[in-house]
């Protein structure tokens, strides 16, 4: 049987992408066409549904001309490319969410991603960071198996959630809000670093080398995302990758595992493209 996923990632896809075929020319006042859709956005309730069609049926309300809100969408759809002041906000109304545990009604899982549990299995524990930790599965499942657990998030309600996730489990972590360029991922620090669907900035040369410097030898990456094709592009602040880019992009470390595939993703659901890889930093 087909499960049937209402999706965050595609969610996030649609805020991208809905309205790429609106053409008219951007306002003189688009700042201020920003400042006013964040605001309506901080405040309406969390859904799972597109906030863009919510706003415009907001402003269909408000009597709003429809060119004017053809015009106000157009420009929403060319800054939310060009910004990044909608994640924090955008991922904080995914985890206010009342969580279920169901991933058709909740869009993504909350068990830990399977790829991590093959990765670590007989391994010693030690020193593990998860980036991009939201709701704290990966966290909470590794420090139930005696690592130390170290998780970080862009979105506090992510903070919250995973913290409350610990507590119910039993288990400790430590938990930082932080952004992938203001965590300090130290040197030599971690034995194994944790990257989900984590929308990790992994095209970056000077990321993966941030990486690197901070995995001890023989310390290992789990990584999994999505895979870009003709019929399932996804706009640049998801960075999902090019068939065979990820490979190339971690030439330097040992892959132990290393697979393209489609199925069955744990953020959106079946038919997905996506790439998984256990990297291996090498003694010196």
């Amino acid at each position: 049987m087909v499960r049937k996923y209402s999706t965050v990632a595609e969610v996030a896809l649609v805020v991208l992408t809905c309205l790429a075929a609106l053409g008219a020319q951007a306002p003189q006042d688009d700042e201020s066409v920003w400042r006013a859709f964040m605001a309506w956005f901080k405040t309406a309730p969390p859904t799972a549904g597109n906030p863009f069609g919510a706003y415009a049926a907001s402003l269909q309300a408000a009597k709003t001309p429809e060119a004017e809100i053809r015009r106000r969408s157009d420009l929403l759809m060319r800054m939310v490319r060009e910004r990044s002041d909608w994640v924090e906000p955008f991922y904080d109304k995914v985890f206010a969410r009342l969580l279920t545990g169901d991933p058709a009604t909740d869009g993504f899982t909350g068990a830990p991603s399977e790829i991590l549990i093959e990765a670590v299995k007989g391994l010693t524990p030690g020193t593990a960071l998860d980036a991009g930790m939201g709701q704290g599965r990966n966290s909470v499942y590794l420090a139930g198996h005696g690592w130390k657990v170290t998780g970080f998030d862009l979105s506090g309600e992510a903070i919250r959630v995973a913290n409350a996730n610990a507590a119910k489990a039993g288990v400790r972590m430590e938990t930082v809000k932080a952004s992938y360029a203001d965590f300090d991922f130290g040197t030599a620090k971690w034995d194994l670093i944790v990257l989900t669907f984590a929308w990790a900035p992994v095209t970056d040369p000077a990321f993966v080398a941030r990486l690197r410097t901070s995995l001890r030898p023989n310390g290992r990456i789990v990584f999994e995302h999505f895979i870009n094709d003709r019929e399932n592009a996804r706009p640049p602040a998801m960075y999902a990758l090019a068939p065979g880019q990820l490979r190339e992009l971690f030439g330097g470390f040992r892959l132990d595992r290393y697979e393209e595939i489609t199925g069955l993703a744990d953020w959106a659901g079946p038919d997905t493209p996506m790439v998984r890889m256990v990297a291996v930093k090498p003694q010196p």
